[in-house]
């Protein structure tokens, strides 16, 4: 854990407000194989307000980050501007199971919180279930044009009244049966 550089040590610090600030770059999401973010250049700012009972954590997001389009599969370059809020349970024994999104627990003898896999959730999260390039400034769409070309391109298939394409020979047997 000692590793990471979104480690906050909050035992030595005082009740009250503290800030820190973090830069998630390439090398965060290079661990994570399953990610959908392929490349990042993301400010955080985190406010820690500490006092005797309880940590809670405000944090700014702000920067951007590489997705592929749904559309192209080009990768394009996304920006990320969102606040959220964050609070740190004291517990006997933590499990990550019991975290939600706006709640991480930790150890009741912890010195430190490692903000890791919060912060990893946040920024995917932000991103849209389906991402696509935006839009050019002339309106047209800001994917791949030779990519678009073939999407587009297709084929010309018919449609048959009762929704079915026509030329699709899997189809033709099934439309022979017959039904009493």
């Amino acid at each position: 854990m000692a590793d990471s550089p979104y480690i906050i040590r909050f035992i030595q610090l005082s009740p009250g407000d503290h800030t820190f600030d973090f830069r998630i770059a390439d090398s965060f999401f290079d661990q994570r194989e399953e990610s959908i973010i392929r490349r990042a250049a993301v400010d955080v700012h985190a406010v820690l307000h500490k006092t005797a009972n309880s940590i809670s954590l405000d944090l700014s997001f702000s920067g951007a980050v590489t997705v592929d389009c749904v559309r192209c599969l080009e990768p394009f370059s996304l920006p990320v501007d969102f606040q959220r809020s964050l609070l740190v349970r004291m517990v006997e024994t933590p499990s990550e199971e019991e975290d939600d999104e706006d709640a991480i627990q930790v150890s009741k003898t912890a010195h430190d919180i490692d903000l890791s896999r919060a912060l990893y959730d946040f920024l995917t999260l932000a991103v849209p279930y389906s991402p696509v390039h935006p839009d050019l400034e002339n309106g047209s769409l800001g994917c791949d044009p030779e990519v678009l070309q073939h999407i587009h391109q297709g084929g010309s298939i018919e449609e048959h009244p009762d929704g079915e394409a026509e030329g699709d020979d899997r189809w033709s047997i099934l439309r022979k049966i017959k039904f009493n």
